[in-house]
C-alpha cells in the first residue's frame, strides 16, 4: 500500500468538525478535573512536547511521539510542524492532568477555542500518531477509539508497514523494532512461569511473548485479567518491545490490554 502523507492543517481542521461517534464524549471527560485555562502555543519539538507562550512545557499523556521509519524518515519534524500549524495563534484551553514529571512537563489535555474534540483525539484521528502505554489517562479511551478508526482505515501511520500491528503466531523479523511501542495481536496458547515473571506465549518460542512482573499480578486480577480469562483468548496488546532470546513485551498494567475477545 501506497504511504499516505501526513495529514495537513486543513485536514486535521476537517477530523474536528466531522460527525465522529464520540465527538459528544470528545470534550474533556475527567468529571472530578480541574479548571480550565487558556494559553497559547510557543512552539513544539519533535517529541511533541508543547512549549507555552507563559514558558512552561505540557505533553499529552495519551500519545506516543511519532518515530522516524524507512518509510517516513523525517516523520517527528512534520507532525511537530503539523501540531504547531494547527495551534499557532489560537486561543487553546488546558486542563492540567496531574502533576509535572521530572523534565518539569505537565500532562494535560488541549482543546482549541470554538472546537470540540481535544487536539490528541484530533492527532490520533487524522493517523499520526499512536496511543501511549500509560495507565490511566483522562480521555485515553477516547483516545484509542480514535486511534482505532485511523488504523482500520490506514490512515497516516497505520498505512506504514513498520506501525503495522504483529500478529503473534507468526511473528516476523523484529530486530528493527527493538525499542518501539508495538502492537501485537494473537491467541494466548498457554501461560508460564519463572520467578518472579508470569508469562503469556502466543505459540511457538520464536513468536513474541507477554511477560508480567509478580508483583504486578494482582493489578491485572483485580481488572478481572486472571491466568484463567486470559488462557486462550485473543487480544490485543500494547508495549515496548524488547529483543533477547525471543522478542517480549513486558506488561505493567492492564490498559495495556485493549481487547480481549472469543477468537473464531
Amino acid at each position: 500500500m501506497k504511504m499516505r502523507r501526513l495529514a495537513t492543517l486543513s485536514t486535521l481542521l476537517l477530523f474536528a468538525a466531522a460527525p465522529l461517534a464520540s465527538r459528544e464524549a470528545g470534550r474533556f471527560s475527567c468529571d472530578a478535573g480541574p479548571p480550565t485555562e487558556l494559553v497559547r502555543l510557543s512552539s513544539v519539538d519533535e517529541r511533541l512536547d508543547i512549549f507555552l507562550e507563559d514558558g512552561r512545557m505540557v505533553y499529552f499523556p495519551t500519545v506516543e511521539p511519532p518515530r522516524a521509519t524507512a518509510a517516513a524518515p523525517d516523520r517527528p519534524k512534520n507532525v511537530a510542524a503539523e501540531l504547531a500549524s494547527l495551534l499557532a495563534g489560537k486561543t487553546l484551553s488546558l486542563q492540567k492532568l496531574g502533576a509535572s514529571d521530572r523534565w518539569g512537563r505537565i500532562p494535560a489535555s488541549l482543546l482549541i477555542d470554538g472546537e470540540q474534540q481535544p487536539v490528541d483525539e484530533l492527532l490520533a484521528a487524522a493517523g499520526v500518531v499512536m496511543a501511549s502505554a500509560e495507565s490511566g489517562a483522562c480521555g485515553a479511551k477516547l483516545f484509542r477509539a480514535a486511534e482505532t478508526l485511523a488504523r482500520d482505515e490506514a490512515l497516516g501511520i497505520w498505512s506504514d508497514p513498520a506501525y503495522a500491528v504483529i500478529t503473534a503466531e507468526n511473528t516476523p523479523d523484529l530486530t528493527g523494532q527493538a525499542g518501539a511501542l508495538v502492537l501485537v495481536e494473537g491467541q494466548v496458547a498457554s501461560i508460564g512461569h519463572a520467578a518472579p515473571r508470569l508469562y503469556l506465549n502466543f505459540g511457538a518460542r520464536r513468536n513474541v511473548s507477554l511477560t508480567i512482573a509478580k508483583r504486578n499480578q494482582p493489578v491485572f486480577e483485580r481488572a478481572g485479567l486472571t491466568e484463567k480469562s486470559l488462557l486462550h483468548k485473543h487480544i490485543r496488546a500494547r508495549g515496548v518491545l524488547e529483543i533477547g532470546a525471543s522478542p517480549q513485551i513486558e506488561l505493567f498494567h492492564p490498559d495495556q490490554i485493549e481487547s480481549i475477545e472469543d477468537g473464531h
